[in-house]
């Protein structure tokens, strides 16, 4: 997997709206061991890295990032990357429910956020066919390639939530 995830990010796609450094498979495999390994139903103050994948294929196609902002207040954010060979596909809406559905139906969190770059149409579609409610631009957010790129905000509250 490790090897993949290397490939993914290398993807000249992956990294035009995501902040994405290289990594070398050791600090890939480094930063991978740093994550604690835990079910999301016994929910850390922590980050994960979920691999999407095809059952029927029985393929990875990408990944789903999750921080945990504070378990406390059951704060939570995701963003999300499908390798450009699977794009189209459905895979980033479907994987976006499930993860919501988890988090909303298995967890204390209350709350997800999101964000996607302004030039990424496609994702803004998966939120917004999510469920997820804009909430407005983060001006100057991030930077991408080396260049500080607006991003699109969006949230999704349980209290929102309708199993969607």
């Amino acid at each position: 997997m490790i090897d993949q995830l290397v490939q993914w990010r290398s993807q000249p796609e992956a990294r035009e709206h995501q902040p994405i450094t290289a990594m070398s498979r050791e600090q890939l495999r480094r930063y991978l061991q740093s994550r604690k390994s835990a079910k999301l139903a016994d929910l850390a103050d922590n980050d994960y890295l979920l691999i999407i994948e095809d059952e029927n294929r029985e393929e990875a196609v990408g990944w789903i990032t999750l921080e945990i902002i504070s378990r406390l207040h059951g704060l939570a954010r995701i963003g999300y990357t499908i390798s450009k060979e699977f794009w189209r596909q459905g895979y980033a809406t479907a994987a976006v429910k499930a993860i919501v559905c988890q988090l909303f139906t298995e967890t204390p969190v209350e709350r997800i956020e999101a964000d996607c770059s302004v030039h990424n149409p496609a994702s803004r579609r998966v939120l917004e066919k999510c469920g997820f409610t804009y909430v407005g631009l983060k001006r100057r957010y991030l930077v991408i390639q080396g260049e500080r790129i607006d991003h699109h905000y969006f949230e999704l509250c349980k209290d929102d939530y309708h199993g969607k």
